[in-house]
Parts: structure tokens; C-alpha cells; sequence
């Protein structure tokens, strides 16, 4: 994967960065899909898909922070689970 920061600017403070990767046929054919039904961009598609997945990283990794600090070898609820996400009061990604 090449990735490269663009010079240009589409915040003040904000830099863009392009990211060239390869898909396979089959990944590339449900993107196309995706864009024909959204009437979306890919580009836009790719970005929602990055989004959402780094939030479900970050929530994972803070569970499981919360799990290792934790009393070893209790097990939790998924309430307790749910409880702990509110009070940590995880932020959304924006872009």
C-alpha cells in the first residue's frame, strides 16, 4: 500500500492524505455494486467503511484495556460492557 500526504489543503489545518491499494476482483465488484446502489463515490464508500472500522478498533481496544485492568479471571455482562462504553463516552471519528 503507497500512501502519500497531498500538499493541498482542505482545511486550514487540516492536510488530505491519498492511499493507493490494490483490491481484489471479487472486493472491487461489491464496491462497484455498493456505488451503483448508494449513487455514492467510491471514495466516499471507502471512507464511511475506514470510519466505522476504526471506531470498532477503538472501542475493542478500550474493552479490552478495561478487561486487563480488571479483576482477573471475572468474566462481564454485556450491560457491564455497555455501561463502561457510556461512561468512557467514546468519540466519533470526524472528518
Amino acid at each position: 500500500m503507497n500512501v502519500k500526504k497531498n500538499k493541498k489543503h482542505t482545511d486550514k489545518d487540516q492536510k488530505s492524505l491519498t492511499i493507493k491499494l490494490k483490491l481484489s476482483k471479487k472486493l472491487e465488484q461489491h464496491l462497484v455494486y455498493l456505488e451503483e446502489v448508494s449513487k455514492r463515490p467510491k471514495s466516499f464508500i471507502i471512507k464511511e467503511a475506514l470510519i466505522q472500522y476504526l471506531e470498532d478498533a477503538e472501542d475493542i481496544s478500550k474493552v479490552e484495556e478495561w478487561a486487563k485492568a480488571s479483576k482477573k479471571g471475572k468474566t462481564y455482562t454485556s450491560e457491564e460492557i455497555g455501561e463502561f462504553l457510556e461512561r468512557k463516552n467514546l468519540k466519533k471519528i470526524s472528518v
